[in-house]
Protein backbone atom coordinates (compact mmCIF):
# COMPACT_ATOMS: atom_id res chain seq x y z
CA UNK A 1 0.00 0.00 0.00
CA UNK A 2 1.12 3.53 -0.63
CA UNK A 3 0.89 4.79 2.94
CA UNK A 4 -1.00 4.31 6.17
CA UNK A 5 -2.19 6.88 8.66
CA UNK A 6 -4.27 6.81 11.80
CA UNK A 7 -6.98 9.42 12.27
CA UNK A 8 -6.25 11.92 15.01
CA UNK A 9 -8.61 14.17 16.93
CA UNK A 10 -7.29 17.14 14.91
CA UNK A 11 -6.69 16.91 11.16
CA UNK A 12 -3.18 17.15 9.79
CA UNK A 13 -4.13 20.52 8.31
CA UNK A 14 -7.31 22.51 8.38
CA UNK A 15 -9.19 22.38 5.12
CA UNK A 16 -9.89 26.12 5.41
CA UNK A 17 -6.17 26.85 5.17
CA UNK A 18 -6.03 25.37 1.70
CA UNK A 19 -8.87 27.29 0.12
CA UNK A 20 -8.99 28.96 -3.26
CA UNK A 21 -11.42 28.85 -6.12
CA UNK A 22 -10.97 27.13 -9.46
CA UNK A 23 -10.03 30.41 -11.14
CA UNK A 24 -7.14 30.89 -8.67
CA UNK A 25 -6.01 27.30 -9.17
CA UNK A 26 -5.90 27.63 -12.94
CA UNK A 27 -3.56 30.61 -12.70
CA UNK A 28 -0.82 28.30 -11.47
CA UNK A 29 -1.55 24.94 -13.09
CA UNK A 30 -3.28 23.49 -16.13
CA UNK A 31 -4.24 20.32 -14.29
CA UNK A 32 -5.37 20.93 -10.70
CA UNK A 33 -4.45 18.12 -8.32
CA UNK A 34 -7.38 15.91 -7.30
CA UNK A 35 -7.84 13.89 -4.11
CA UNK A 36 -10.47 11.13 -4.12
CA UNK A 37 -11.96 10.03 -0.78
CA UNK A 38 -13.64 6.63 -0.25
CA UNK A 39 -15.32 5.62 3.03
CA UNK A 40 -15.25 1.87 3.69
CA UNK A 41 -16.56 -0.72 6.12
CA UNK A 42 -15.91 -4.41 5.44
CA UNK A 43 -15.68 -3.58 1.74
CA UNK A 44 -13.05 -6.18 0.87
CA UNK A 45 -15.16 -7.77 -1.87
CA UNK A 46 -15.45 -4.61 -3.97
CA UNK A 47 -12.78 -2.11 -2.90
CA UNK A 48 -9.93 -3.47 -5.02
CA UNK A 49 -11.74 -2.89 -8.30
CA UNK A 50 -12.74 0.58 -7.13
CA UNK A 51 -9.17 1.55 -6.21
CA UNK A 52 -7.65 0.00 -9.34
CA UNK A 53 -10.06 1.96 -11.55
CA UNK A 54 -9.20 5.22 -9.79
CA UNK A 55 -5.44 4.67 -9.96
CA UNK A 56 -5.85 3.92 -13.69
CA UNK A 57 -7.55 7.25 -14.45
CA UNK A 58 -6.20 9.06 -17.51
CA UNK A 59 -6.25 12.36 -15.63
CA UNK A 60 -2.58 13.33 -15.17
CA UNK A 61 -2.88 15.04 -11.77
CA UNK A 62 -4.51 12.48 -9.49
CA UNK A 63 -2.74 13.30 -6.23
CA UNK A 64 -4.11 10.56 -3.99
CA UNK A 65 -6.86 8.08 -3.29
CA UNK A 66 -7.70 8.19 0.41
CA UNK A 67 -9.51 5.13 1.75
CA UNK A 68 -10.97 5.79 5.20
CA UNK A 69 -12.06 2.89 7.40
CA UNK A 70 -12.02 1.52 10.92
CA UNK A 71 -8.89 0.27 12.61
CA UNK A 72 -8.50 -3.42 11.74
CA UNK A 73 -11.21 -3.26 9.04
CA UNK A 74 -11.35 -6.34 6.81
CA UNK A 75 -11.19 -3.99 3.81
CA UNK A 76 -7.43 -3.61 4.20
CA UNK A 77 -6.82 -7.26 3.28
CA UNK A 78 -7.84 -6.53 -0.31
CA UNK A 79 -5.31 -3.70 -0.63
CA UNK A 80 -2.20 -5.18 0.98
CA UNK A 81 -0.31 -5.66 -2.31
CA UNK A 82 -1.09 -2.26 -3.85
CA UNK A 83 2.23 -0.45 -4.22
CA UNK A 84 1.07 2.77 -5.89
CA UNK A 85 2.15 5.62 -3.56
CA UNK A 86 -1.04 7.53 -4.39
CA UNK A 87 -3.07 5.09 -2.30
CA UNK A 88 -3.40 6.41 1.27
CA UNK A 89 -5.03 4.34 4.01
CA UNK A 90 -6.59 6.30 6.88
CA UNK A 91 -7.55 4.14 9.84
CA UNK A 92 -10.38 5.85 11.62
CA UNK A 93 -11.09 5.58 15.34
CA UNK A 94 -14.81 5.58 16.12
CA UNK A 95 -16.03 8.65 17.99
CA UNK A 96 -19.14 8.53 20.20
CA UNK A 97 -22.04 10.47 18.70
CA UNK A 98 -20.50 10.62 15.23
CA UNK A 99 -22.13 8.71 12.40
CA UNK A 100 -20.60 6.99 9.43
CA UNK A 101 -20.10 7.23 6.51
CA UNK A 102 -20.29 11.02 6.89
CA UNK A 103 -17.58 10.95 9.57
CA UNK A 104 -15.21 9.01 7.31
CA UNK A 105 -15.86 11.25 4.33
CA UNK A 106 -15.25 14.29 6.51
CA UNK A 107 -12.00 12.83 7.86
CA UNK A 108 -10.71 12.10 4.38
CA UNK A 109 -11.74 15.43 2.88
CA UNK A 110 -10.11 17.39 5.69
CA UNK A 111 -6.82 15.50 5.29
CA UNK A 112 -6.86 15.60 1.48
CA UNK A 113 -4.19 17.74 -0.18
CA UNK A 114 -5.68 18.06 -3.64
CA UNK A 115 -6.91 21.37 -5.05
CA UNK A 116 -10.07 19.58 -6.14
CA UNK A 117 -11.88 17.08 -3.91
CA UNK A 118 -13.74 14.00 -5.13
CA UNK A 119 -15.96 11.41 -3.49
CA UNK A 120 -16.56 7.81 -4.54
CA UNK A 121 -18.11 4.80 -2.83
CA UNK A 122 -16.32 1.53 -2.14
CA UNK A 123 -18.53 -0.42 -4.57
CA UNK A 124 -18.38 1.76 -7.69
CA UNK A 125 -15.96 1.39 -10.62
CA UNK A 126 -15.27 4.60 -12.50
CA UNK A 127 -14.56 4.77 -16.22
CA UNK A 128 -10.96 5.61 -17.11
CA UNK A 129 -11.86 9.14 -18.20
CA UNK A 130 -14.13 9.90 -15.23
CA UNK A 131 -11.85 12.42 -13.58
CA UNK A 132 -10.72 14.13 -16.77
CA UNK A 133 -14.32 14.66 -17.87
CA UNK A 134 -15.50 15.73 -14.42
CA UNK A 135 -12.66 18.21 -13.91
CA UNK A 136 -13.30 19.69 -17.35
CA UNK A 137 -16.96 20.24 -16.43
CA UNK A 138 -16.03 21.69 -13.05
CA UNK A 139 -13.64 24.18 -14.63
CA UNK A 140 -16.19 25.10 -17.30
CA UNK A 141 -18.69 26.20 -14.64
CA UNK A 142 -15.91 27.89 -12.58
CA UNK A 143 -16.20 25.73 -9.50
CA UNK A 144 -19.06 24.40 -7.45
CA UNK A 145 -19.91 20.70 -7.69
CA UNK A 146 -20.17 18.21 -10.54
CA UNK A 147 -21.98 14.89 -9.98
CA UNK A 148 -22.79 11.82 -11.99
CA UNK A 149 -25.09 8.82 -11.80
CA UNK A 150 -24.49 5.09 -11.80
CA UNK A 151 -25.20 1.95 -13.77
CA UNK A 152 -25.02 -1.71 -12.84
CA UNK A 153 -21.65 -3.43 -12.95
CA UNK A 154 -23.25 -6.87 -13.39
CA UNK A 155 -26.16 -8.17 -15.47
CA UNK A 156 -28.36 -10.04 -13.00
CA UNK A 157 -32.14 -9.67 -12.97
CA UNK A 158 -32.06 -7.35 -9.96
CA UNK A 159 -29.32 -5.25 -11.52
CA UNK A 160 -31.46 -4.76 -14.62
CA UNK A 161 -34.46 -3.97 -12.42
CA UNK A 162 -32.58 -1.30 -10.46
CA UNK A 163 -31.29 0.26 -13.68
CA UNK A 164 -34.63 0.20 -15.48
CA UNK A 165 -37.72 0.29 -13.25
CA UNK A 166 -39.86 3.41 -13.10
CA UNK A 167 -42.16 2.50 -10.20
CA UNK A 168 -40.50 3.75 -6.98
CA UNK A 169 -37.11 4.02 -8.68
CA UNK A 170 -34.16 5.07 -6.49
CA UNK A 171 -31.14 4.72 -8.75
CA UNK A 172 -29.68 8.08 -9.86
CA UNK A 173 -30.22 8.18 -13.62
CA UNK A 174 -29.34 11.33 -15.52
CA UNK A 175 -30.60 11.17 -19.12
CA UNK A 176 -30.06 14.93 -19.48
CA UNK A 177 -27.70 17.24 -17.61
CA UNK A 178 -29.25 19.86 -15.33
CA UNK A 179 -28.38 22.30 -12.58
CA UNK A 180 -29.56 21.31 -9.10
CA UNK A 181 -30.79 24.30 -7.09
CA UNK A 182 -32.62 24.91 -3.85
CA UNK A 183 -35.70 25.78 -5.90
CA UNK A 184 -35.85 22.51 -7.90
CA UNK A 185 -34.26 20.15 -5.36
CA UNK A 186 -36.11 16.86 -5.64
CA UNK A 187 -38.87 18.11 -7.92
CA UNK A 188 -40.10 15.95 -10.79
CA UNK A 189 -37.23 15.16 -13.14
CA UNK A 190 -34.70 16.76 -10.79
CA UNK A 191 -33.56 13.93 -8.52
CA UNK A 192 -30.89 15.08 -6.04
CA UNK A 193 -27.31 13.82 -6.57
CA UNK A 194 -25.34 11.24 -4.60
CA UNK A 195 -21.91 11.37 -2.97
CA UNK A 196 -20.84 8.12 -4.67
CA UNK A 197 -19.92 10.12 -7.78
CA UNK A 198 -18.98 13.70 -6.95
CA UNK A 199 -16.16 16.20 -7.42
CA UNK A 200 -16.06 19.73 -5.99
CA UNK A 201 -14.02 22.85 -5.60
CA UNK A 202 -12.39 22.96 -2.19
CA UNK A 203 -14.24 26.11 -1.15
CA UNK A 204 -17.56 24.23 -1.36
CA UNK A 205 -16.50 21.88 1.41
CA UNK A 206 -15.05 24.75 3.40
CA UNK A 207 -18.52 26.27 3.40
CA UNK A 208 -20.62 23.10 3.74
CA UNK A 209 -18.86 20.21 5.51
CA UNK A 210 -20.54 16.87 6.06
CA UNK A 211 -22.84 16.58 9.07
CA UNK A 212 -21.22 13.75 11.01
CA UNK A 213 -24.19 13.47 13.36
CA UNK A 214 -26.48 12.39 10.52
CA UNK A 215 -26.85 8.61 10.31
CA UNK A 216 -27.60 6.29 7.42
CA UNK A 217 -30.41 7.27 5.10
CA UNK A 218 -30.64 10.47 3.06
CA UNK A 219 -27.15 11.54 4.21
CA UNK A 220 -26.31 12.36 0.57
CA UNK A 221 -29.46 14.44 0.12
CA UNK A 222 -28.96 16.19 3.45
CA UNK A 223 -25.50 17.41 2.43
CA UNK A 224 -26.47 18.35 -1.11
CA UNK A 225 -29.47 20.27 0.20
CA UNK A 226 -27.20 22.45 2.33
CA UNK A 227 -24.81 22.91 -0.59
CA UNK A 228 -27.67 23.98 -2.88
CA UNK A 229 -29.18 26.22 -0.20
CA UNK A 230 -25.82 27.96 0.23
CA UNK A 231 -25.98 28.92 -3.44
CA UNK A 232 -23.20 26.72 -4.82
CA UNK A 233 -23.53 25.52 -8.41
CA UNK A 234 -24.32 21.82 -8.74
CA UNK A 235 -24.20 20.23 -12.18
CA UNK A 236 -25.76 16.79 -12.49
CA UNK A 237 -24.01 15.59 -15.64
CA UNK A 238 -25.44 13.07 -18.08
CA UNK A 239 -23.02 10.33 -19.09
CA UNK A 240 -20.73 10.78 -16.09
CA UNK A 241 -21.62 7.38 -14.64
CA UNK A 242 -19.81 4.71 -12.66
CA UNK A 243 -20.43 0.97 -12.70
CA UNK A 244 -22.01 0.15 -9.34
CA UNK A 245 -22.59 -3.07 -7.44
CA UNK A 246 -26.35 -2.80 -7.02
CA UNK A 247 -28.22 -4.86 -4.44
CA UNK A 248 -28.65 -8.40 -5.76
CA UNK A 249 -31.82 -9.59 -4.04
CA UNK A 250 -35.28 -8.32 -3.17
CA UNK A 251 -34.47 -8.65 0.52
CA UNK A 252 -31.39 -6.43 0.17
CA UNK A 253 -33.36 -3.86 -1.80
CA UNK A 254 -36.13 -3.89 0.81
CA UNK A 255 -33.57 -3.15 3.52
CA UNK A 256 -32.21 -0.27 1.44
CA UNK A 257 -35.69 1.21 0.96
CA UNK A 258 -36.37 0.87 4.68
CA UNK A 259 -33.19 2.77 5.63
CA UNK A 260 -34.00 5.38 3.01
CA UNK A 261 -37.47 5.90 4.49
CA UNK A 262 -35.97 6.39 7.95
CA UNK A 263 -33.62 9.02 6.61
CA UNK A 264 -36.41 10.64 4.63
CA UNK A 265 -38.46 11.12 7.80
CA UNK A 266 -35.49 12.81 9.47
CA UNK A 267 -34.97 14.98 6.40
CA UNK A 268 -38.61 16.11 6.38
CA UNK A 269 -38.35 17.13 10.02
CA UNK A 270 -34.99 18.87 9.64
CA UNK A 271 -35.63 20.68 6.34
CA UNK A 272 -39.40 21.10 5.86
CA UNK A 273 -38.78 24.00 3.46
CA UNK A 274 -37.02 21.75 0.95
CA UNK A 275 -39.01 20.88 -2.21
CA UNK A 276 -37.95 17.26 -1.70
CA UNK A 277 -39.28 17.24 1.87
CA UNK A 278 -42.57 18.78 0.76
CA UNK A 279 -42.95 16.21 -2.04
CA UNK A 280 -42.22 13.26 0.21
CA UNK A 281 -44.58 14.57 2.89
CA UNK A 282 -47.38 14.89 0.31
CA UNK A 283 -46.73 11.30 -0.74
CA UNK A 284 -46.79 10.14 2.88
CA UNK A 285 -50.17 11.81 3.37
CA UNK A 286 -51.90 11.29 0.04
CA UNK A 287 -50.80 7.83 -1.08
CA UNK A 288 -52.22 5.99 1.96
CA UNK A 289 -55.46 7.99 1.55
CA UNK A 290 -55.70 7.00 -2.12
CA UNK A 291 -54.96 3.38 -1.24
CA UNK A 292 -57.58 3.42 1.52
CA UNK A 293 -60.18 4.92 -0.83
CA UNK A 294 -59.36 2.31 -3.43
CA UNK A 295 -59.69 -0.47 -0.88
CA UNK A 296 -63.00 0.96 0.35
CA UNK A 297 -64.28 1.14 -3.20
CA UNK A 298 -63.26 -2.44 -3.82
CA UNK A 299 -65.04 -3.59 -0.65
CA UNK A 300 -68.16 -1.67 -1.67
CA UNK A 301 -68.17 -3.22 -5.13
CA UNK A 302 -67.64 -6.68 -3.67
CA UNK A 303 -70.44 -6.16 -1.15
CA UNK A 304 -72.74 -5.08 -3.96
CA UNK A 305 -71.88 -8.18 -5.93
CA UNK A 306 -70.24 -6.16 -8.72
CA UNK A 307 -67.40 -8.58 -9.09
CA UNK A 308 -67.11 -8.07 -12.83
CA UNK A 309 -66.61 -4.32 -12.43
CA UNK A 310 -64.16 -4.84 -9.58
CA UNK A 311 -62.05 -7.37 -11.44
CA UNK A 312 -62.12 -5.24 -14.58
CA UNK A 313 -60.92 -2.16 -12.69
CA UNK A 314 -58.14 -4.02 -10.88
CA UNK A 315 -57.13 -5.78 -14.09
CA UNK A 316 -57.01 -2.53 -16.03
CA UNK A 317 -54.77 -0.84 -13.46
CA UNK A 318 -52.44 -3.81 -13.23
CA UNK A 319 -52.29 -4.27 -16.99
CA UNK A 320 -51.52 -0.59 -17.51
CA UNK A 321 -48.56 -0.69 -15.12
CA UNK A 322 -47.23 -3.97 -16.49
CA UNK A 323 -47.59 -3.07 -20.16
CA UNK A 324 -45.91 0.27 -19.59
CA UNK A 325 -42.84 -1.38 -18.06
CA UNK A 326 -42.68 -4.15 -20.69
CA UNK A 327 -42.89 -1.69 -23.58
CA UNK A 328 -40.33 0.65 -22.08
CA UNK A 329 -37.66 -1.99 -21.30
CA UNK A 330 -38.60 -4.21 -24.27
CA UNK A 331 -38.41 -7.29 -22.07
CA UNK A 332 -41.14 -9.56 -20.74
CA UNK A 333 -39.44 -9.37 -17.35
CA UNK A 334 -40.79 -5.83 -17.17
CA UNK A 335 -43.92 -7.51 -15.79
CA UNK A 336 -41.93 -8.36 -12.67
CA UNK A 337 -40.45 -4.84 -12.53
CA UNK A 338 -43.89 -3.36 -12.00
CA UNK A 339 -44.72 -5.77 -9.18
CA UNK A 340 -41.36 -5.42 -7.43
CA UNK A 341 -41.44 -1.63 -7.78
CA UNK A 342 -44.93 -1.46 -6.31
CA UNK A 343 -43.90 -3.63 -3.36
CA UNK A 344 -40.76 -1.58 -2.65
CA UNK A 345 -42.58 1.71 -3.08
CA UNK A 346 -45.30 0.59 -0.68
CA UNK A 347 -42.66 -0.46 1.84
CA UNK A 348 -41.01 2.96 1.60
CA UNK A 349 -44.27 4.88 2.06
CA UNK A 350 -45.48 2.72 4.94
CA UNK A 351 -42.15 2.98 6.73
CA UNK A 352 -42.06 6.74 6.14
CA UNK A 353 -45.57 7.16 7.54
CA UNK A 354 -44.68 5.07 10.57
CA UNK A 355 -41.54 7.10 11.27
CA UNK A 356 -43.34 10.41 10.84
CA UNK A 357 -46.21 9.28 13.02
CA UNK A 358 -44.16 8.20 15.98
CA UNK A 359 -44.69 10.26 19.10
CA UNK A 360 -40.97 10.57 19.86
CA UNK A 361 -38.42 12.29 17.67
CA UNK A 362 -35.19 10.41 16.92
CA UNK A 363 -31.86 12.10 17.46
CA UNK A 364 -31.32 14.40 14.49
CA UNK A 365 -28.69 16.93 13.55
CA UNK A 366 -31.19 19.79 13.50
CA UNK A 367 -28.87 21.92 11.39
CA UNK A 368 -30.21 24.61 9.15
CA UNK A 369 -29.09 24.93 5.53
CA UNK A 370 -25.63 26.39 5.11
CA UNK A 371 -24.72 26.24 8.79
CA UNK A 372 -21.27 24.93 9.63
CA UNK A 373 -20.33 22.76 12.58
Amino acid sequence: MGSTDTAQSEPAHAIDDLGGGIADVLESTVHPEVSVVIPVKNSQQTIRATVDALLAQDYPALAEVLVVGDVGDETWRALTDVTDPRLVILEHEEVAGKREPATKRDEGLRKARGQILALADSDIIMDTDWLSRAVELLIAQDGGVVCGGMRAVHTSFWARFVDSNTVAAKTPRVPRSYQVTAANFGKYGRKPPITANTIMARDVYNDCPMDDEWGYGYEDYEWFWRVASAGHQILYAAGLTGAHHHRRSFRALAWEYKISANGCANFIRAYPESPLARKRLRQAVLLPVVAACGAAGAVALAAAGAWVILLAAVGALAAGAVISEVVRVRRLEGMAYALAGLALGSLFVLRLCWRLGRSWRPEMPGRRPGRRH
